[in-house]
């Protein structure tokens, strides 16, 4: 049997849910454009095709802003104009997806396709003045089979977002009932017995000016800095959720996006992050970003840092000027990163991140700590479908991301950056062949080799000088390989079913050990 019978129960609570959704009359009404896209939402994947072409036939209708600056804001990628006529098979495709599901969470200033299918919202309750409430039910998550388990993946199970909105402000809260990974050792089951718990990753307040050229938000999400497709180098989406403050700038002038996040890391500890960003398009087709993020440690956000305007590297040394006696406490750790994106012809874009890390080393005491991710994405046309494909090649050398006086680079156990950690080394290749807006065939193989350099050790001053660009010790190799099948005939209805094998050359870095394993998926999202 694939799935366990507790978290069987809760998916049949979750279907019941949606049968007495589904009861309810459809809203003809749709959601507020205030809402940010999730990070990671397929969504995403649309934009990037698209920005793989000239997007100046698509200004009137969708807009490709800070795409290496996310969340996006759904008012920042939908316009008022009409689809652009005939815009051939590669671009099609990610429009007919993207017009359908904005469809279902704009306003009224963007009028869909009326053949494009969208599911309808639950409920939805306007009045005038901008003002409205709206809940959304859904069935989502993972079953997973491999030859030692069979469970869902966290956040499988029932699905509830809530919106509402006044004027120009936005209160929102997407709950999870079912399974959450260390779910029980922070929250009681939802029933005796099991690990069903309820929980939520995105909840949060935001406040968009009337132009839409800045905007605040207040809560829990997620962030992803960087051009990266699997993960980035700095904050990604592979990361766990944080809790924090960001604010948003667009400078029109200069086609430039300005961003800074406040987020604590532990409360009971005093850790906290401070990031902030600028991405600037000089040019149709070309993308430069900058990243400056600081790990540092205080009872809450300090103004200087929160600010967001004074670089990191300059807050410690004007902290310490006002308290000379306080340098071990005021002490940060700071990471730097600069990325471009280039569409280098129509279809082809190439980008590439560099970060640097222990940039406030004023010896060689310490060594240089750095990573660096390469990539190239492609899409064309085969007729009437679409095949699209990329590849990455990340690098972090040891030590990145650690810290010996204790300002990690990480969140709930994991980095804040690249998913693997210091030491590391992972090449994937990616195709998919669309065969229209419903349906998909997908493969992906990858390769990663990770030395036994972890989060937890750090270079110790006085320790003999290494090498961090070898690996540490017994490197554990990993192979993977998968493919599979999606079908997406509806805004809120996506399934995919996949396939793959994994081939493990000295696991847990032992040496000569060996494992092998297959492993089969389905993902369900069932979305009203």
């Amino acid at each position: 049997m694939l799935l366990h019978r507790t978290v069987g129960l809760a998916y049949a609570g979750c279907v019941a849910l949606l049968l007495a959704a589904a009861a309810l009359p459809p809203a003809s009404a749709l959601a507020s454009p205030l809402e940010f896209i999730p990070v990671g939402d397929p969504l995403e994947s649309e934009l990037r095709i698209l920005e793989l072409f000239d997007s100046r036939p698509l200004e009137r209708r969708l807009r490709l802003p800070h795409l290496g600056t996310r969340p996006l804001q759904r008012l920042e990628v939908e316009g008022p104009g009409v689809p652009p006529a005939a815009p051939g098979t590669a671009r099609a495709i990610s429009l007919a997806r993207l017009e359908r599901a904005l469809a279902r969470d704009a306003d009224s200033a963007f009028a869909p396709h009326p053949t494009l299918r969208s599911t309808p919202r639950v409920f939805r309750s306007a009045a005038p003045g901008d003002q409205s409430f709206e809940v959304s039910l859904g069935l989502e998550g993972t079953a997973l089979s491999d030859d030692s388990r069979r469970e869902y993946v966290s956040g499988s199970g029932a699905h509830a977002r809530v919106g509402v909105r006044l004027d120009r402000w936005l209160a929102y809260t997407h709950l999870i009932a079912g399974r959450i990974e260390n779910g029980l050792a922070f929250s009681d089951p939802l029933v005796a017995r099991n690990d069903l718990i309820m929980h939520t990753e995105e909840t949060y307040v935001a406040y968009t000016a009337a132009s839409a050229r800045w905007s605040v938000q207040l809560g829990r999400n997620r962030w992803h800095w960087g051009p990266g497709e699997e993960a980035s180098l700095v904050l990604s989406k592979t990361s766990a959720p944080l809790t924090g403050l960001a604010y948003r700038l667009r400078i029109e002038p200069l086609h430039a996006d300005a961003t800074a996040l406040s987020a604590t890391l532990d409360q009971a500890a005093g850790e906290q992050l401070a990031a902030h960003r600028l991405e600037w398009q000089p040019r149709e087709g070309l993308r430069l970003g900058a990243t400056e993020a600081a790990r540092y440690h205080a009872s809450g956000w300090q103004p200087l840092y929160a600010a967001g305007v004074v670089p990191y590297i300059m807050v410690q040394r004007l902290l310490v000027s006002d308290e000379p006696d306080s340098l071990r406490a005021l002490r940060n750790n700071i990471l730097v990163s600069f990325d471009a994106a280039w569409r280098v012809a129509e279809g082809t874009r190439v980008y590439g991140e560099f970060l640097f890390d222990d940039l406030h080393a004023k010896s060689g005491s310490v060594p240089n700590k750095y990573a660096w991710q390469l990539g190239w994405e492609g899409a064309g046309a085969i007729g009437g479908s679409r095949v699209s494909w990329g590849g990455e090649l990340t690098r972090l050398t040891r030590f990145v991301y650690t810290s010996f006086f204790g300002r990690t680079y990480a969140a709930q156990g994991r980095p804040l950056g690249f998913p693997t950690g210091p030491d590391a080394r992972r090449i994937a290749l990616r195709a998919a062949w669309d065969l229209s807006a419903d349906g998909q065939l997908f493969a992906r193989v990858a390769r990663t080799d990770r030395g036994e350099n972890t989060l937890d050790q750090p270079f110790l001053p006085g320790s003999p000088r290494v090498t961090v660009e070898r690996f540490q010790g017994i490197v554990e190799q990993t192979r993977d390989v998968e493919g599979g099948v999606r079908w997406w005939p509806a805004s809120g209805v996506d399934i995919r079913v996949l396939g793959g094998y994994r081939w493990v050359e000295n696991p847990g870095h032992l040496d000569g050990a060996r494992h092998r394993a297959a492993r089969a998926a389905l993902e369900l999202r069932l979305v009203r």
